[in-house]
C-alpha cells in the first residue's frame, strides 16, 4: 500500500481524528480503541492473527460479515437473551418487512458496494476483485428473509448469503478463504483464527454487555 496520510499522537489514542480521515474501517488490536470508534460511529474491530496461514486469492478481496450485530444491530439477538429461540423465530417472522436497524459495519458494506459499483458499470460484474458474502447462524426459512430484506432497503447486498440455521461457520470460511471475516461472537473469531482465516472481532451488541457483566463479577475491584 502507498500511504501518504498517518497522524503521530505521541501516546493519545487516534480515535478523535477518525472521522476528519473520513475512516470506512479502523482495525487495531486494541479492543478499547475500537470499541471507542464504535461509539463514534466508526466502523471497527479488533483484529486478530490467524493460527496458521490460509491461501487467498490474490486477484479478488474477499471480504466475510457475520449479520446481527455486525452488519445490523443487536435488536434480534436481545430478543434471543431475553427470551429464548423460539421467541426469536416469532419476532422475526412477525417484523419480516420492518428493516433492522443498521449496525457498526453496515458503512463499511456500503463503501465496498460503492467500489464494486465502479466495476459493475464497466461491465465488469463477475470480474470484480471484490466479493463480499453474508455468514449468518440464522435460518433462511425461519428469519433469513428479513436480514435480505434489511440490505435490499438499504439499497446494499452481498454477493453471496450463507444462512447456517446455528451451524459452525468454519466449514464454510474454509472454502470462502476470506481475506478477513467479521463477527460479534469470539468462538467465531477463534474458529475462523484456527482453520487460518483473518479474523476481526466486533465488539458490539448485548452480548458484549453481558459478558462485560459477568467480567465484573468475577473481578468486582477491576474497573
Amino acid at each position: 500500500l502507498f500511504i501518504e496520510r498517518f497522524c503521530m499522537t505521541g501516546g493519545n489514542s487516534p480515535i478523535c481524528y477518525l472521522k476528519a480521515y473520513h475512516t470506512n474501517l479502523y482495525l487495531s488490536s486494541d479492543a478499547e480503541k475500537v470499541s471507542g470508534a464504535i461509539e463514534e460511529g466508526i466502523a471497527a474491530a479488533t483484529i486478530f492473527s490467524p493460527s496458521r496461514d490460509l491461501e487467498v486469492s490474490e486477484k479478488q478481496l474477499r471480504v466475510a460479515f457475520d449479520g446481527d450485530a455486525v452488519l445490523f444491530s443487536d435488536e434480534s439477538e436481545q430478543i434471543v437473551k431475553a427470551h429464548g429461540l423460539d421467541m426469536f423465530f416469532e419476532h422475526e417472522k412477525a417484523h419480516e418487512n420492518k428493516p433492522l436497524a443498521q449496525g457498526p459495519l453496515k458503512g463499511f458494506l456500503e463503501a465496498l458496494g460503492k467500489l464494486q459499483k465502479k466495476f459493475y458499470s464497466k461491465g465488469l460484474r463477475l470480474e470484480c476483485p471484490i466479493r463480499t458474502y453474508l455468514v449468518t447462524a440464522r435460518s433462511a426459512a425461519s428469519s433469513g428473509a428479513r436480514a435480505l430484506k434489511t440490505l435490499r432497503s438499504w439499497g446494499l447486498e452481498t454477493d453471496e448469503a450463507l444462512f447456517l440455521a446455528g451451524a459452525p461457520k468454519g466449514p464454510l470460511l474454509r472454502k470462502i478463504r476470506p481475506h478477513i471475516f467479521f463477527d460479534d461472537q469470539m468462538f467465531h473469531v477463534e474458529g475462523a483464527q484456527e482453520l487460518g482465516a483473518v479474523a476481526a472481532h466486533v465488539p458490539y451488541g448485548v452480548a458484549q454487555k453481558q459478558k462485560r457483566r459477568q467480567e465484573k463479577q468475577q473481578n468486582p475491584n477491576s474497573k
